[in-house]
C-alpha cells in the first residue's frame, strides 16, 4: 500500500492550504501529467490518485527516480497490482456510451449556445435599425411642414442622433457578425479537432494516428536504450455477422466492451489503441515474447467469458510477437498480422505467436 503523503491528508482533513503548499501540489501534478503523458498512461481518476500519491511520496522524500523506476515503485506500493489496474468503473462512467468525450460535447454545446444568441442579436439590431429608419422618415417628412428656427433646430439635432445611433448599431452589428463568423468557424474546427484527435471517441484507446506514434519511439527505445517491447494485434471473430444481424449500435457496444476488457487487464505502461473497424493493438513496453503470449491469453479468456450486451457470445483471435532491433513499422505490423491471420485461420478464439 502507499505510503504517507501529508499534503494528501491535510487536503482530505479539509485544513486550509498555504501559499507554499499550493506550489508544492502544483509541482507534484506537473511532474504526475508530464509522466503520464509520456507513458501513455489514461487519465482516470482511479490512475490519477495513485500516481499523485507516488509522486507526491517521491517528492516529499527527495527521491529522483526515472520512470522505470518509477513503474517498479508503484507496483511495490500498490501489491504488484499495476498488471491489473482495474479502473472499469471509471471508463463506464467517463466513455459510457457517447461517441465523444464529455470535454468535445461541452465545448460544441458553448459555441452552439454563443451562436444561437449572437444570431439572435443581430437579428434584433436589424430590426431596430429599420424602426431607426422608420421613425427617421417620419421625423423628415414632418419636418419639411415646420418652418420655426427653434423646433427645426431641435428636429435637426433629433435627427443627428437617430443618426449616430444607427451608425453605433451598424458598427455592434458588424462587430457581432464578426463574432457570428468566428463561432461558426470553432464548430467547423471542432469538427477537424475530432478527426484529428489522438483518441478513439468511441473507445477512448488511443487511435491509430498516435498508436503508429508511440510504436515508432518504442522501436527508437529499443535501438538506443536497449528496451525491450512485445505488440498484441486482436480482431473481434466475425463482427460483420454482429453488425448485420444487429445493427451497428450494438457493434458500437460491443467494441466498448472490448476496450473496457483491455483498460481492465492491462498494466498501467501498455499503450492500447483501436487500429482499424474491429481490430485493436496493444504495446507492451518491457515485456518480452513469452509474458505476452500469457497477456494475450488473459485478455483472450476474460472476453470469451465475459457477458456482452444483448447476450451475445464474442470471441476474439490474437497475434503476439517481440520486437526486433532490425524492425521497422511496417515488418512489426507485418509479422504481427501474419499471427493474426494464422489465429484466425487455425480456427479463431486462439493466440498465436511469431518469433
Amino acid at each position: 500500500m502507499i505510503h504517507k503523503c501529508d499534503i494528501n491528508q491535510k487536503i482530505e482533513s479539509g485544513a486550509k492550504i498555504t501559499n507554499e503548499e499550493s506550489k508544492f501540489i502544483s509541482n507534484i501534478v506537473r511532474q504526475e501529467i508530464n509522466f503520464m503523458i509520456r507513458n501513455s498512461i489514461m487519465m482516470t481518476p482511479s490512475n490519477y490518485e495513485k500516481w499523485f500519491l507516488l509522486f507526491c511520496y517521491t517528492i516529499q522524500t527527495n527521491q529522483k527516480l526515472n520512470d522505470l523506476e518509477l513503474i517498479g515503485l508503484y507496483k511495490e506500493f500498490y501489491d504488484g497490482q499495476v498488471d491489473e489496474v482495474n479502473y472499469e468503473s471509471d471508463h463506464r462512467r467517463e466513455n459510457a456510451s457517447d461517441s465523444n468525450t464529455p470535454a468535445s460535447n461541452k465545448l460544441k454545446q458553448i459555441a452552439k449556445e454563443v451562436d444561437e444568441s449572437l444570431q439572435k442579436i443581430i437579428e434584433s439590431l436589424d430590426q431596430h435599425n429599420d424602426s431607426i429608419d422608420s421613425h427617421t422618415e417620419v421625423v423628415l417628412e414632418n419636418s419639411k411642414m415646420i418652418n420655426q428656427d427653434s423646433i427645426g433646430a431641435a428636429l435637426e439635432h433629433i435627427l443627428k442622433e437617430l443618426n449616430e445611433l444607427k451608425k453605433e448599431n451598424g458598427n455592434l452589428s458588424t462587430q457581432l457578425s464578426s463574432y457570428h463568423q468566428e463561432i461558426s468557424s470553432l464548430n467547423s474546427e471542432l469538427s477537424v479537432a475530432k478527426t484529428e484527435a489522438e483518441v478513439d471517441f468511441l473507445t477512448g484507446l488511443v487511435n491509430r494516428r498516435r498508436f503508429e506514434r508511440a510504436l515508432d519511439q518504442q522501436l527508437e527505445d529499443l535501438i538506443g536504450k536497449q528496451y525491450p517491447f512485445s505488440i498484441i494485434m486482436l480482431d473481434v471473430d466475425d463482427f460483420k455477422q454482429v453488425n448485420d444481424r444487429y445493427g451497428h449500435p450494438v457493434g458500437d457496444d460491443v467494441l466498448q466492451e472490448i476496450a473496457i476488457v483491455l483498460k481492465t487487464f492491462l498494466r498501467a505502461n501498455a499503450i492500447a489503441g483501436r487500429v482499424g473497424g474491429e481490430e485493436f493493438s496493444v504495446i507492451l513496453p518491457g515485456s518480452p515474447l513469452e509474458e505476452t503470449k500469457h497477456i494475450a491469453e488473459r485478455l483472450r479468456h476474460a472476453i470469451d467469458n465475459r457477458k456482452f450486451p444483448h447476450e451475445l457470445k464474442v470471441t476474439a483471435s490474437f497475434g503476439a510477437t517481440e520486437a526486433k532491433a532490425n524492425d521497422s513499422r511496417d515488418t512489426l505490423f507485418t509479422r504481427v498480422d501474419k499471427a493474426l491471420y494464422n489465429a484466425k485461420k487455425a480456427g479463431k478464439n486462439i493466440v498465436i505467436s511469431v518469433a
